[in-house]
């Protein structure tokens, strides 16, 4: 099941209704797996969004911060930092007083 979903993006509501009806008929217990599996994924869907959510409010505070320190940055930092994950834009935070020149932030962003 996982496999369908994650191999066709494109599924609409009429779709996966007919693969429950499908596999709901063809395997008895099919709809307690389903439900299984689909909560599954919402929680994998919720862990991604707190963390992509967690990866934007860094990037802002990292954006806000480095501002604060050098002035005005160029556009190309900021998108940057906006695409860096969690642990990368933490690292960029704790260490801010530190740095000498946004070179020493640059080499984070490649």
């Amino acid at each position: 099941m996982r496999y369908i979903f994650n191999a066709k993006a494109d599924l609409t509501n009429k779709d996966i209704d007919e693969i429950i009806s499908k596999i709901e008929k063809t395997y008895p217990e099919g709809s307690e797996l389903i439900m299984t599996l689909a909560e599954k994924l919402r929680e994998e869907g919720r862990e991604e969004g707190r963390e992509e959510g967690e990866a934007k409010a860094l990037a802002r505070t990292a954006i806000k911060l480095l501002t604060k320190k050098f002035g005005i940055l160029p556009e190309e930092l900021k998108r940057g930092v906006s695409k860096l994950d969690v642990v990368t834009l933490e690292v960029i935070i704790e260490d801010i007083l530190e740095y000498q020149s946004l070179e020493e932030v640059k080499k984070y962003i490649q």
